[in-house]
């Protein structure tokens, strides 16, 4: 396994791979509805096996998401990481 360092050790070690709708509402301290419509427009990554109505998501594609979407304080050094 490869050292990455973002600050989400801790989120590796206690949730498996892949994650299901109930984990990723835990991990985001989300509602489960809210979870849900956000995998169904597109704004959190997830999975879903032809002909199934359960949503699967990977961990570390949550994390990236969290990490592309880190809002940065006005007035702060810091650039976007979107380039905007």
């Amino acid at each position: 396994m490869s050292e990455i360092n973002d600050g989400y050790d801790a989120v590796r070690e206690n949730y498996p791979a892949i994650l299901t709708t109930a984990q990723v509402a835990e991990m985001l301290d989300l509602n489960v509805r809210t979870v849900l419509n956000m995998a169904g427009d597109g704004r959190l990554p997830a999975s879903r096996l032809a002909g199934s109505r359960k949503f699967h998501y990977v961990r570390d594609q949550i994390i990236d998401t969290l990490i592309a979407n880190t809002v940065v304080p006005e007035g702060s050094n810091q650039t976007s990481s979107t380039g905007s």
